[in-house]
């Protein structure tokens, strides 16, 4: 992964363009954990975009940031890029419990790498595996191969399989009756959405939230798995609730989101082969990229955004 000057996943010199920007905020989906650059939903919006016109993303994605980080984000580099737009990609799957932890406080830095501090302590043998997995690259690359050569039905979700407090922690949202903690986590995390609307509003600048599924939202093979690990039954579950949280707030809000969960359902039933995730990792794969950034460059253009400059727009 490269990083250029200004500290994102961007090539080092991006493309040049007399409109303001757009800028990508989010957190592992919008950097693009587990694909090339070339790969990530940014960067093909932007190869859909300057079709039409010149157009910059500035990619922003940042791993392991809630959406208060991002919202620091937004406003500690806002001067830098002055953008026209900014889409803050939120993933369903753990963003509104990074609010409700604390955001990058749930982290620590070991061996270089984001380290998510234990809710439920290693055993000694279990600690050594992990040091050996985050330190060794010989050990990074052989798990590489397996995965890329792994079927989906040969897998395993060793977490599921160990019951790990941090996928269910993540997976509350989905209840039908939320815990105390996941009920704040959720009502702070629109908070910060309503201080990001605020925010772009007063600067002239249009917010767009893309609403990004958990897996097992898509395929239910999954869904079985997480309900086995956790003992839930279909009761338990109302599984569409983070979307249908975030659709009531951008309705109340007058904000523009965009919903990725219907199509990739739809893609699941015409394509039922073909997966949108890495599993077990629950990030987008290439498809899923590619998926998303279809979506959302019909979806601006469907509103006219990006806008041109006023300039352009009278010479043309």
């Amino acid at each position: 992964i490269a990083i250029n000057q200004e500290g994102f996943r961007d090539r080092s010199e991006p493309v040049s363009s007399p409109a303001p920007p757009i800028l990508s905020l989010g957190d592992s989906f919008a950097f693009g954990w587990g694909v090339n650059l070339e790969e990530t939903y940014s960067h093909l919006l932007e190869q859909r975009l300057n079709q039409a016109r010149p157009i910059r993303i500035v990619k922003a994605g940042t791993p392991g940031t809630g959406t208060g980080d991002q919202l620091r984000l937004l406003r500690a580099i806002w001067d830098r890029f002055r953008p026209q737009m900014v889409v803050v990609g939120f993933f369903v799957g753990n963003d509104f419990t990074d609010v409700q932890m604390g955001g990058l406080e749930q982290f620590q830095v070991e061996d270089g790498l984001l380290i998510r501090r234990e809710l439920r302590p290693a055993s000694g043998p279990a600690a050594l595996r992990q040091k050996l997995a985050r330190s060794s690259h010989l050990l990074q690359f052989l798990r590489a191969v397996q995965l890329s050569w792994q079927r989906p039905s040969q897998a395993t979700h060793a977490g599921l399989a160990a019951r790990d407090p941090w996928l269910l922690e993540f997976a509350k949202v989905h209840l039908r009756q939320y815990p105390e903690e996941t009920a704040r986590g959720v009502a702070r995390t629109l908070e910060y959405l309503d201080e990001f609307q605020d925010f772009c509003r007063e600067r002239g600048a249009d917010f767009v939230l893309l609403v990004i599924p958990r897996s097992y939202q898509v395929y239910s093979e999954e869904l079985k798995e997480l309900q086995t690990a956790f003992q839930w039954s279909d009761a338990d579950l109302d599984l569409d609730r983070p979307q249908r949280t975030l659709q009531e707030w951008a309705g109340r809000r007058g904000a523009s989101m965009l919903d990725l969960l219907p199509v990739f359902r739809q893609h699941r039933l015409e394509h039922p082969g073909r997966k949108l995730f890495h599993y077990p990792d629950a990030h987008f794969n290439a498809e899923g990229h590619r998926l998303a950034a279809e979506q959302l460059a019909a979806f601006l253009e469907q509103r006219g955004l990006p806008r041109l400059p006023a300039s352009e727009t009278l010479s043309r």
